[in-house]
């Protein structure tokens, strides 16, 4: 676990701190996989200096994004999610296509273009009524916007186990609760040191556990 203050957030920061990791963590970047939210500083900086990481979107982010621009800037179509049936199964269709690929796989030639194709079909086959209403979203949105702008292969979560970085946000909120807003760097450092050491003996107990159930299963596991 890396921990950075920094006094903004911007590309060249990212950037920066990204050297930083790779020469104090002895990775293999070429295996890792990075999950990020959709804050474009960051995807650029982890593109540039980590070429050969795999970047994935966090699904928990691309669905809250979608909602809160519909709120946003689509209220009317909003409204319609939420009082209609058959346009509230329209966004659900839509949260789900990063569980596609974002290209042919062996074990599933059905991508996400795929997908949104048979979503379009749906509406204009099946909804008339809502048609003309999801065409912005659709098209304006989801497909220029997601599909094409941010790319599918950004968004994809496909064969992925950790589709999300909630686990990040929920120890973030954590952190906040614990330190509290703007505290002095002496009672940041040891909290951040107490919750570290929550964590390893968290790890520790679980490590145990697992040691114990392969152990009475007939395995034999050695905990390094």
């Amino acid at each position: 676990m890396v921990y950075a203050l920094t006094t903004r957030m911007t590309q060249s920061t990212y950037e920066s701190f990204l050297r930083i990791v790779q020469q104090i963590l002895p990775l293999n970047y070429d295996r890792l996989t990075i999950i990020t939210d959709y804050e474009r500083g960051l995807m650029n900086a982890v593109r540039l200096i980590l070429p050969h990481t795999k970047l994935q979107g966090c699904w928990f982010h691309y669905c809250q994004s979608v909602i809160r621009y519909c709120k946003r800037s689509m209220h009317s179509l909003y409204d319609l999610f939420q009082t209609t049936v058959e346009a509230a199964t329209v966004l659900r269709m839509v949260l789900a296509l990063p569980h596609l690929p974002a290209e042919a796989q062996i074990n599933c030639n059905f991508t996400m273009f795929d997908g949104f194709q048979i979503i379009i079909e749906y509406v204009n086959r099946q909804q008339p009524v809502i048609q003309e209403r999801l065409q912005p979203f659709l098209f304006g949105y989801i497909q220029n916007f997601w599909l094409t702008k941010i790319g599918a292969v950004n968004i994809s979560v496909f064969g992925s186990e950790i589709r999300t970085n909630n686990y990040v946000e929920s120890f973030h909120a954590t952190l906040l609760t614990q330190i509290g807003k703007h505290p002095n760097i002496w009672d940041f450092m040891r909290i951040l040191i107490s919750l570290y050491i929550h964590i390893c003996e968290y790890c520790f107990i679980n490590t145990y556990y697992v040691f114990v159930i392969l152990y009475v299963n007939g395995y034999q596991w050695n905990i390094t």
